[in-house]
């Protein structure tokens, strides 16, 4: 069965009720981009909290937000978890692939050491990589599927999902990277195409695991090769960001 299916993509039970008006889903969406912007901005930019506690932070956040989104939609979670599983899981391996093989390519740093590397490695990489996924790409995607009605019978009603599928996750992508200085300094293309690439599995299958999985690898990867990474997990450490 082909990813363009109504089965492969999804059609009825998502949502437990109906599905909200278009303006309620907007002004959701609105409200996760200035959460996503001010987030990172007032904590790295303006108080320049340690990054392990500034995860913290952003975690309560993206986490608080996403629950109440889904009781207020009363989003089947389970559900949204279980369908397509298998297909999202084979596209986040193919989407991880590529972006892992794109943090390979960069120049390798150095990193901590010992037990503080291991929990690096969860905090900084998996657990990061989840939070942003979910945000980054689970969230808008969801907030188009729910925009176009809850369900996606027809080409013309697939396209349109689609479509403002990538245009929101192209806008909340861009406006939350601009929360870290590194990125109003360096531009945000490579965050831009990245994540579009991450967002696949969710986009084509409404299933957000492939999309987390691809998201955590990345930041995985980025913890052991490029610790003091400028791109792949902000915000920046290492001696430049300390000047």
């Amino acid at each position: 069965m082909g990813l363009t299916s109504t089965a492969a993509i999804g059609n009825e039970g998502l949502f437990r009720e109906r599905v909200t008006a278009p303006l309620p889903q907007l002004a959701w969406f609105a409200a996760g981009v200035t959460g996503a912007f001010l987030v990172p901005f007032v904590f790295t930019s303006l108080l320049d909290l340690q990054h392990d506690l500034y995860y913290l932070v952003y975690f309560g956040f993206a986490l608080a937000f996403l629950y109440s989104y889904a009781r207020w939609n009363s989003l089947d979670v389970g559900e949204l978890f279980r369908r397509n599983l298998l297909w999202s899981l084979g596209l986040g391996g193919l989407a991880a692939a590529f972006v892992v093989t794109n943090v390979l390519s960069r120049d390798s740093t150095p990193h901590p050491s010992g037990p503080y590397f291991g929990f690096e490695i969860l905090w900084r990489g998996a657990a990061y990589g989840a939070v942003d996924a979910l945000l980054l790409s689970v969230f808008p995607c969801l907030v188009a599927y729910a925009f176009v009605g809850g369900h996606l019978n027809g080409a013309l009603r697939k396209c349109g999902y689609g479509l403002l599928a990538l245009f929101l996750v192209a806008v909340i992508t861009g406006v939350y990277h601009l929360g870290y200085e590194q990125f109003r300094d360096d531009g945000i293309a490579g965050p831009e195409i990245g994540n579009t690439v991450i967002t696949v599995p969710m986009l084509l299958t409404l299933n957000p695991a492939g999309s987390i999985l691809a998201h955590s690898s990345m930041h995985v990867a980025a913890e052991v090769h490029s610790h003091e990474t400028d791109l792949f997990l902000p915000p920046q450490q290492g001696d430049d960001h300390a000047e």
